[in-house]
């Protein structure tokens, strides 16, 4: 009888462990320039059934660049594009820092009273940002979640460990990210724009990738969505508020079937459309 109970409890907590459910993921998205820095989003994620009560919490990012030393971390005493509900109030403003002899970058949330409950959804934590010394290079980020020094998560003061309560979601763009990938107007990085617009998709037609750009000349909620030619949502590229800039989302149509695809455009006073054909 003793043996059937400790095999029963055996059972109970290898099924326990492995059915752990991620709680939060975190994924960096949209690189743009920013002021003359490499700036690019911040973003957390929580699935379906899960809430994120934020404490104290350091994401913290491993990064290289090819060629070595072709940027260099940007602390920032207050993050661009914050989270109002994580930098104001119950919270002092978010930072970041340059960690590990500045081969890492930390993006910090210090909690000061009751926690600011996120519930399912995709939320725009904050920037991360670089000065580009050289712009012809490009960069890699690794969100830290197994290694040694890697990131604190707090739900309100208790903390997730990774991999069972957090984790990260492939980057977007994957890969190393150009630092000149936002305008391709060599020479005329900082130049502001004067107007919306929405650039046709290159390439097109296209397999399976392709990089819509797109202008804000000025503060601006933003929705990027691909439509399929039903007017069916397949997908949303950008959901945030967004500073001035020129801006590039790519789409990664791998897991889509072939055919002609709508890309939208809207702000709070603009909004246009464009095709594009997807060929496998």
């Amino acid at each position: 009888m003793k043996k059937i109970i400790l095999s029963l409890l055996i059972l109970f907590l290898v099924s326990g462990t492995g059915f752990s459910v991620v709680k939060v993921q975190f994924k960096i998205q949209n690189p743009h320039l920013e002021a003359g820095l490499w700036a690019i989003d911040v973003i957390a994620v929580v699935p379906a059934g899960q809430q994120w009560r934020v404490g104290s919490s350091n994401l913290r990012w491993n990064f290289t660049t090819t060629p070595t030393g072709a940027a260099t971390i940007h602390p920032d005493a207050t993050v661009s594009g914050a989270n109002v509900n994580l930098n104001s109030g119950n919270y002092s403003n978010m930072t970041t820092t340059s960690i590990s002899g500045g081969t890492a970058i930390s993006l910090n949330i210090a909690r000061l009273g009751a926690c600011y409950y996120m519930t399912p959804g995709t939320y725009l934590l904050g920037r991360i940002r670089f000065n580009r010394v050289d712009t012809s290079g490009c960069i890699t980020l690794n969100l830290r979640t197994t290694v040694s020094g890697f990131s604190v998560v707090q739900d309100s003061i208790t903390q997730w460990f990774s991999p069972a309560d957090f984790d990260s979601l492939a980057t977007t763009p994957p890969g190393c990210i150009r630092l000149d990938f936002l305008t391709g107007l060599a020479g005329n990085e900082n130049e502001m724009p004067t107007v919306f617009k929405l650039y046709n998709n290159y390439p097109n037609p296209f397999n399976p990738s392709t990089s819509i750009k797109y202008d804000l000349p000025r503060n601006t909620f933003v929705k990027l969505s691909v439509y399929d030619i039903l007017g069916k949502l397949v997908t949303n590229l950008v959901d945030q508020n967004m500073t001035p800039g020129r801006y590039e989302a790519v789409w990664d149509a791998k897991n889509y079937a072939s055919g002609t695809y709508i890309y939208k455009l809207e702000t709070n006073d603009f909004s246009d459309v464009k095709k594009m054909i997807l060929v496998k």
